[in-house]
């Protein structure tokens, strides 16, 4: 389908696509396209202008900080997939988005603006708690991605914010995404996320998160629960997988039933953490 008619603007600076997305509150921001052209054509969205910030280069990075990763919101999925540093979820979790052409023009900070609830990116940076890094017309701030997502394609950003970069604090030394799919290059029925601390065998502390099984990312806190300060027995595991399929509050659509999305949801979960310990 073509498209509706619109002003395309390609910023030279943050700055000059702040004031633009600020001004217009019809206007969006065109990072690597591959949410918003499909949008576009099936004239879903109507955007009066499309700013181009995909050619600032400031914001396409990955770097080590302390013990965790600063990651630039035009950063792609393949430059994610490769990086072999810290965090080596952000690789796993990577491979599993759409196929090459996606992987090489899809951002990770335009992933997480969308909010698709069946997106991998937004339960890989809740699991691993994420902070969102936004500036606006008012400054930069910060906001907790357990904050950042607040429903279907809705998240924490005001007019004329824009996502421009993920501060992960400390990187889990166990992690895994296991995402449960039609196809290898579909969205997720279930997809989860784990971190975990682990000494001697038992797992001190753990991070837990879910997509595509409800209205926005979730955090499985009952099932963190069932496994935190225990070892990963089978016995154990079973119980992470019951928990989390009790915890999420999936919907049906033309992908799968709630029923359906409810149980690859535990087995996802026990399926994460399995992995992440090597098991």
């Amino acid at each position: 389908m073509i498209p509706p008619q619109f002003e395309y603007h390609r910023a030279s600076s943050l700055e000059e696509a702040i004031e633009i997305l600020s001004e217009d509150p019809n206007a969006k921001p065109l990072a690597g396209g591959q949410s918003l052209i499909p949008l576009l054509k099936l004239r879903a969205i109507a955007p009066s202008k499309l700013v181009d910030i995909g050619r600032l280069k400031e914001l396409s990075y990955i770097r080590p900080e302390g013990e965790g990763l600063a990651i630039g919101a035009l950063t792609t999925h393949w430059d994610l997939e490769r990086w072999a540093g810290p965090c080596g979820v952000l690789s796993e979790a990577a491979r599993q988005i759409g196929d090459p052409q996606i992987r090489a023009m899809g951002t990770i900070g335009g992933s997480l603006a969308h909010a698709d609830p069946a997106a991998d990116w937004p339960a890989v940076v809740l699991a691993l708690g994420a902070t969102i890094e936004i500036k606006g017309p008012s400054g930069p701030r910060e906001v907790p991605a357990e904050d950042f997502f607040q429903g279907p394609y809705t998240t924490a950003l005001q007019q004329g914010e824009l996502v421009v970069g993920i501060r992960i604090s400390r990187c889990p030394p166990k992690a895994s995404y296991v995402k449960i799919a039609r196809s290898h290059n579909d969205f997720a029925i279930a997809g989860v996320a784990a971190a975990l601390w682990v000494k001697d065998g038992v797992v001190e502390e753990a991070r837990l998160a879910a997509t595509g099984v409800g209205l926005k990312p979730v955090r499985l806190k009952r099932a963190e629960e069932s496994i935190r300060g225990r070892r990963a027995t089978a016995d154990v595991l079973a119980e992470v997988a019951e928990a989390a399929s009790k915890e999420v509050e999936p919907i049906s659509d033309v992908r799968a039933s709630a029923e359906y999305r409810r149980a690859m949801a535990g087995i996802a979960a026990r399926r994460a953490v399995r992995r992440a310990l090597g098991l």
